[in-house]
């Protein structure tokens, strides 16, 4: 009987350590962070408050160029499924402001 008590352990190891791995954000929910981030620059910008719906378009494509070029947002883009938890996830899409969602991703 007590051969079995190593075994028994051994082969809970695995198992427990398997739960502790936490869920990563998928694809999708990348691109949606970075979407939310850009609605949210849009959101803060003077340029855009009473901008026509043209002018606050040309202003998303531009404020994206810039976004997407910027090294830490990129990191998040390239990185994403590997370093963004869910947790983190799920704290960047309620985030009202880009700060908040910087905040939750770091």
């Amino acid at each position: 009987m007590r051969a079995l008590v190593p075994v028994l352990l051994l082969a809970t190891v695995p198992a427990a350590v398997a739960c502790k791995r936490q869920a990563m954000a998928t694809p999708p929910e990348c691109e949606q962070l970075l979407q939310h981030f850009i609605d949210l620059k849009v959101a803060e910008d003077p340029r855009g408050k009473n901008a026509t719906e043209a002018a606050r378009a040309e202003l998303r494509l531009q404020i994206s160029r810039e976004i997407t070029s910027d090294s830490d947002v990129h990191q998040v883009q390239t990185q994403c499924q590997t370093e963004v938890t869910q947790a983190e996830y799920t704290c960047a899409m309620a985030a009202t402001t880009a700060r908040a969602w910087n905040d939750c991703i770091q």
